[in-house]
């Protein structure tokens, strides 16, 4: 009988920690099987960590920095996933983004984003789009980076390259019906994110690695990746991919993101950051729940199949004494009668 209540114990114990084991062991299998898939992926991520509040602090956190395009990214995101909003904090959102203010905003940084290339916001980038388009863009940073060279200074070799690869594009745009316009303006894209420290180091460490070889498909593939982004989600989701992306292969997962969320893409990569697109240092947390968990089974299995056989031998034994009490009872009673 000790035996038995002593796995009893175990098996009480046993049943608890897998309550707390296999959720997350769940979570973690569900996010390992997402690797590839990036829609899905995030998807998981905001169903574990998004909610009112959060979003509200989001967007809050947005108005205050005067970054209306953030904070209708957040609204849409919230409408999208049936997360009720203040209706006084909606009519913020709208006013932030009425005609007046985007149009004060467009046309102080328009001009700096055309004549230096550097881009805080979408006017920005598309004075920089418009300078790179007239070729004074490419031919501005070639020389820029020419004269670095010339004085002795640090040459941005990424930067000289992407101007190169630019003037081709631009050709493409104009001389080829436009077949190189998704190209051209990951060019510029690219450029602005380099300008500002807004692209990954690793991102950008393979670009230069492709650009240097010679591999001039790859990266005009890579820069188109960039420029669909920017058609299906904008030009600020399109920057913050970058910003996430460890390679030119993790753009493309980048575009798949966008192309099935569109505008709300940019609060996703907020959110989450590169979360939205890899499982990250994740993966060996995750590994572990799903060892715990598997061990947990395999232990409460084995309990249960002991268990089980003692409880049958007990039974048995009980059952061969109880025989044997009452053939002694019955021939008791045969002798004296």
């Amino acid at each position: 009988m000790k035996r038995v209540v002593a796995l009893f114990a175990v098996l009480a114990l046993l049943t608890g920690s897998a309550a707390y084991f296999l959720p997350r062991a769940e979570q973690a299998l569900a996010l390992r099987l997402a690797a590839d898939d990036p829609v899905r992926l995030a998807e998981l991520r905001l169903a574990m960590t998004l909610n009112a509040a959060a979003v509200a602090r989001e967007i809050e956190a947005a108005l205050a920095a005067d970054d209306p395009e953030l904070a209708e990214s957040f609204v849409a995101l919230a409408d999208q996933r049936g997360i009720a909003l203040d209706p006084a904090l909606r009519e913020r959102v709208t006013a932030a983004g009425s005609a007046r203010e985007q149009i004060r905003r467009y046309a102080s940084n328009f001009g700096k984003g055309f004549v230096t290339g550097k881009a805080g916001d979408l006017a920005g980038i598309a004075g920089a789009a418009t300078g790179d388009l007239f070729v004074y863009g490419d031919v501005r940073d070639l020389v820029r980076e020419g004269t670095h060279w010339l004085k002795g200074q640090e040459v941005d070799p990424l930067m000289a390259g992407l101007a190169s690869v630019g003037l081709a594009v631009t050709a493409g745009t104009y001389f080829a019906s436009g077949a190189g316009a998704p190209a051209r303006a990951g060019v510029t894209l690219f450029k602005t994110a380099r300008r500002t420290g807004k692209i990954g180091v690793n991102l950008a460490a393979d670009m230069t690695r492709i650009v240097r070889s010679g591999r001039g498909g790859r990266a005009v593939a890579a820069l188109a990746d960039v420029g669909r982004i920017e058609a299906k989600a904008g030009a600020r989701v399109a920057m913050e991919g970058m910003k996430h992306a460890d390679d030119v292969a993790d753009l493309a997962k980048v575009g798949k993101l966008a192309e099935r969320n569109g505008s709300t893409t940019l609060a996703i990569l907020k959110t989450l950051g590169r979360g939205a697109i890899a499982i990250g240092a994740g993966a060996v947390t995750g590994a572990l729940w799903i060892m715990c968990a598997a061990t947990n089974i395999f232990l409460l299995v084995l309990t249960l199949s002991t268990l089980f056989a003692v409880l049958v031998r007990w039974l048995w034994r009980a059952g061969r004494l109880a025989f044997r009490g009452g053939r002694y009872v019955a021939q008791s009673l045969a002798a004296t009668a």
